[in-house]
């Protein structure tokens, strides 16, 4: 009677056991599994605390946890217990293993756990340090994929039981949702990083092509003119009191023109023209236009000045002198004709493709009249412009002479300043 109780006792003792070590590997898992409701979403941090936290709780010598790399070709150590658990979680030269090759590239492939006994009867096992007896491999899946393995090894043979296998499947399937919502939110990062790059790059080429918009407008029109367009205003149209216009023409051009190559001609009105921007940017001189060999410009718009006639008087006697430099510096043999005239006009945009800022009135037709009835290397002006300048600038009469659609005038040659 004392036997069997006693039997019965040591019985009972045996069962509280397996049943407190049952409740501890469930306390290890429940743990595990509030983890998952943390919000780390850093895979490293996910890893190293199954494999440090989890992992040696269960009474394992050692544990190493693979992932696939993003080509789906080799397992890259990410993480390890024991032997191959590095200080400081500093991996410095990770195993990588090819899938399919030795037990745990053979479960990458399979997609099936795989416990082994005794490793030396299995020549899939692979000693990447010292050699154990027992193994055992478990795939972790997401959505029927193998992403990765947790991997085992006892140096008893026959140490791992069918509690073992179902303890790290369940690890397994834990770390594949930990690690499936990381690996998420890891593309997510990545996506918005290179969404914000792109956002940034296109940004930068925004931004590059307004400032070119707005330098071809601005070579394009007076800078107060394409402000206003760009402030929206969709029709400009303003008449000015008092404004002077300046027409040049080089002599003879066209006859030049036929005994030059295209290209030397572009060449060489580009070298002139070149010559009268910069003067007329020096000047406030506002270039309205370019007509084959001819230039127009005005003094007074879009912005009214008091000296317009004398800037333009600069202007014009600086345009004889820039066709002499050009024939110094290229040896030509070039003459212009230049006509001024003062006056009222209106002034605005033309076109909604190509815009062009532009001028009208009698005050531009005199002064292109003054300009074609010019005379090579001369200013021509009416008797209205010697009035308002004679004080203060040199003229040679010209007398009266027949201007077409103008009738007689009396006109004059412009010399300089006094």
């Amino acid at each position: 009677m004392g036997e069997d109780w006693e039997a019965r006792l040591r019985a009972l003792e045996r069962e509280n056991a397996v049943l407190r070590e049952r409740c501890h590997q469930l306390d290890v898992i429940n743990e595990l599994a509030a983890s998952l409701l943390s919000s780390q979403t850093d895979l490293d941090d996910i890893l190293w605390d199954v494999a440090n936290n989890a992992v040696p709780r269960l009474g394992l010598e050692d544990c190493v946890i693979y992932l696939l790399d993003p080509g789906g070709e080799h397992l890259i150590q990410r993480a390890a217990f024991g032997p191959k658990n590095p200080r400081g979680r500093e991996i410095l030269a990770p195993i990588q293993i090819r899938v399919g090759q030795g037990i745990v590239g053979a479960v990458a492939r399979s997609g099936e756990v795989v416990l082994i006994p005794d490793t030396r009867a299995d020549p899939r096992y692979i000693c990447d340090d010292q050699p154990r007896l027992s193994e055992l491999a478990v795939p972790i899946l997401h959505d029927g994929r193998v992403i990765g393995v947790i991997d085992s090894e006892h140096s008893q043979a026959g140490f791992f039981t069918a509690v073992h296998r179902e303890l790290l499947t369940i690890i397994a399937s834990m770390t594949a949702s930990r690690v499936s919502r990381a690996l998420l939110d890891e593309r997510l990062r990545r996506a918005h990083a290179e969404l914000e790059a792109r956002i940034a790059e296109r940004t930068r080429a925004l931004s590059a092509e307004r400032d070119r918009s707005d330098r071809l407008l601005r070579n394009t029109l007076p800078g107060p003119i394409a402000r206003r367009l760009q402030a929206g205003e969709e029709r400009i149209a303003e008449h000015f009191d008092a404004v002077t216009v300046l027409f040049a023409d080089i002599v003879g051009f066209t006859r030049m023109a036929a005994a030059r190559s295209p290209e030397a001609i572009v060449d060489l009105l580009g070298r002139v023209f070149t010559e009268f921007d910069a003067l007329s940017d020096r000047l406030g001189v506002e270039k309205i236009k370019t007509i084959g060999d001819a230039y127009m410009a005005v003094a007074g718009v879009p912005t009214p000045r008091p000296d317009h006639q004398e800037t333009i008087a600069a202007m014009a006697l600086g345009i004889l002198a820039a066709v002499d430099r050009v024939n110094l510096e290229l040896g030509t043999r070039l003459a212009v004709r230049v006509g001024m005239h003062s006056g009222p006009v209106v002034a605005g945009i033309i076109g909604t493709r190509k815009f062009a800022y532009d001028l009208w009135g009698d005050t531009v037709n005199t002064a292109s009249r003054m300009e074609s009835h010019g005379v090579a290397g001369r200013v021509h002006v009416d008797h209205s412009t010697f009035l308002a300048l004679q004080h203060s600038h040199r003229f040679e009469p010209r007398g009266s002479i027949e201007v077409k659609g103008l009738g007689p005038m009396t006109t004059y040659f412009l010399l300089g300043p006094r």
